[in-house]
């Protein structure tokens, strides 16, 4: 019975871990390469202290045409550049938008851990993207360029909410144009 107990407890953490969160199908890594602004973010220790402009750069590895190259850049309240090199693997397949990520040295990619999820919950791949992490503790809206209207934030804010994501949290890097008024 204690089994039965213990199993029934481990499949609804599991199951609550990913509830609402779901990562596009038919994803076409060659439309997501280049290069992304962060628009928004929820808080993580890794951007504590970055300020705009804040991008990451996606490219594939010359030598494994199934993992992508991250660079990300900011710069930071003391006046400096933060570069961060990192790999991305696809996890199940390269249509599917579930990624693990690690900015780890590259002599020190070997190790099982050291790895994040970064999940592309949703993109149009011309103007704004949405990544995210099965737990909920990630989420990143991205643009390919500075400026993104109030629609385009709101539906982004909307679908992430959507996917059980905190978006009374985000950070907002950069200030939202307005919509030209008809």
């Amino acid at each position: 019975m204690r089994y039965f107990v213990l199993f029934v407890l481990a499949f609804f953490v599991n199951m609550s871990y990913a509830i609402g969160v779901q990562s596009i199908r038919n994803f076409d890594s060659n439309r997501y390469l280049g290069n992304w602004y962060e628009i928004a973010r929820l808080p993580n220790r890794f951007e504590k202290a970055c300020i705009v402009p804040i991008n990451a750069n996606y490219s594939v590895n010359p030598d494994n045409k199934l993992q992508i190259i991250v660079v990300n850049k900011c710069n930071t309240r003391y006046n400096k550049l933060d570069i961060a090199f990192g790999a991305a693997n696809f996890v199940e397949s390269s249509t599917v938008g579930k990624l693990k990520v690690t900015f780890l040295p590259k002599w020190l990619r070997w190790l099982p851990f050291g790895y994040g999820d970064y999940w592309i919950l949703n993109t149009d791949y011309d103007n704004i993207s949405i990544v995210g992490s099965p737990d909920h503790k990630y989420l990143w809206i991205l643009a390919r360029t500075e400026n993104i209207n109030h629609d385009q934030l709101n539906q982004a804010i909307q679908f992430a909410k959507e996917q059980g994501f905190d978006a009374s949290k985000l950070i907002i890097n950069y200030p939202v144009q307005s919509i030209p008024v008809n």
